[in-house]
């Protein structure tokens, strides 16, 4: 039930908020192929790492955040007294957390054109990067 409940404020989070996924964002980062690593700073802004590995350039941008939030709770309640029901509602709270994470590469050649990317994460973290990606 617990599970049930994250995920439906979660959606309900995103529906609200208007979410873009990295789903939504893939013909974004298809079309950055073959094209000057400028290209992709100029829509997510420098990246966080740079690395060289097999003659190829690594970008990475990476994000997370972590952290709780206080859910309102209802819940009811039903007593008998000399047989009679009585009803009442207890209201109350209940802390959740979150924990959010993207990782995006771009792949490059040794002349800074893109030949490939990939990202890990989920859609609290990558939502930032596939909003820039589709804008």
């Amino acid at each position: 039930m617990k599970t049930l409940t994250k995920t439906l404020a979660l959606i309900s989070l995103a529906v609200a908020s208007g979410c873009t996924t990295m789903e939504d964002a893939k013909p974004a980062m298809q079309s950055l192929k073959g094209q000057p690593v400028q290209a992709a700073f100029a829509k997510l802004g420098y990246p966080d790492a740079e690395q060289n590995i097999a003659g190829k350039k690594i970008y990475v941008w990476n994000t997370s955040s972590s952290g709780t939030y206080t859910v309102p709770t209802t819940n009811t309640a039903t007593t008998y007294v000399n047989g009679q029901a009585i009803y009442s509602t207890v209201q109350g709270t209940r802390t959740e957390s979150y924990d959010y994470s993207c990782k995006l590469r771009l792949i490059a050649s040794q002349g800074g054109i893109i030949e490939n990317w990939d990202w890990d994460g989920n859609i609290g973290g990558c939502e930032r990067y596939a909003a820039r990606l589709k804008g």
